[in-house]
């Protein structure tokens, strides 16, 4: 009888464990889904950015290297990184004293 219990109380402790390993898998997925949208999302920005600098110079992309160009996109990139965060930031303290940041 008891051996019984034991089994069963391992059955289910086999159960939960695939459970959760099916879990965590799939919320891995969600979030290295949620990585490519955020970086293709900040890399699209960043080409619309220097795009829009590039034609307010007068310039065009095949005036600059390959390097030239990642170069700029890089450094774009990293200014919408930073400007998400302090906007972050900004929308929280905001929400805190109950003010919407529209």
């Amino acid at each position: 009888m008891l051996d019984k219990i034991k089994k069963g109380a391992q059955v289910s402790i086999d159960v939960g464990k695939k459970a959760a390993e099916a879990s965590i898998d799939a919320g891995m997925k969600a979030k290295d889904q949620s990585v490519k949208y955020g970086k293709k999302f900040i890399r699209k920005k960043a080409l619309e950015s220097i795009k829009e600098k590039l034609e307010f110079a007068q310039k065009k992309e095949t005036d600059f290297t390959k390097e030239e160009m990642r170069n700029m996109i890089a450094r774009e990139e990293k200014k919408i990184i930073k400007s998400l965060g302090t906007t972050g930031a900004v929308t929280t303290i905001l929400a805190l004293f109950g003010i919407t940041n529209i």
